[in-house]
């Protein structure tokens, strides 16, 4: 009887686990990194947003009204071109911030806020506090700027002069 007993046993041991939890842990953790995000939270988040937005469109108004008036000596006229440049890069500047907030808010409405669009784990909560239209974890975005600084080496000079030149 004993024998039966530790065959069944055996083959309980033997018989593979189901994988149906394997998926949920990271999901759960997910779930607990962004419990923070409140429905209060997150409308608090973004009423930031809106108003960060609505800045920059003043802004950017403010300097095309500016941009309108032309008047003075050609010096005065040069230095007022190189302000429209520095203006231009501004708001290039801007539009970029711009296109991000509208992408938070968006997120905020779809309901992905919060997750690295590249990587789909969560943006830490300092990260999001700071910058609430950041569109990757800092992992990531580590990784983008990392890869942007490592330039490819440039032509090596150092053998110029050394062939042909030689004394006779």
């Amino acid at each position: 009887m004993t024998k039966k007993i530790l065959k069944k046993a055996a083959k309980a041991a033997a018989k593979p686990k189901p994988a149906a939890r394997v998926p949920a842990a990271p999901a759960a953790s997910r779930a607990k990194e962004l419990a923070w995000l409140t429905p209060a939270k997150l409308k608090e988040i973004r009423a930031e947003l809106v108003g960060m937005r609505d800045d920059i469109l003043k802004t950017v108004r403010k300097q095309q009204v500016e941009e309108g008036v032309d008047n003075g000596d050609s010096v005065d006229q040069a230095s007022q071109s190189i302000e429209k440049e520095l203006m231009f890069e501004l708001s290039d500047n801007e539009r970029g911030t711009l296109d991000m907030i509208e992408s938070a808010i968006r997120k905020i409405d779809n309901g992905t806020f919060g997750l690295c669009e590249a990587t789909q784990k969560p943006i830490g909560r300092a990260r999001l506090e700071a910058i609430p239209y950041a569109r990757y974890s800092i992992e990531y975005q580590n990784q983008i700027e990392n890869k942007e600084t490592e330039a490819e080496p440039g032509p090596d000079f150092s053998t110029i002069g050394e062939f042909g030149g030689g004394d006779s």
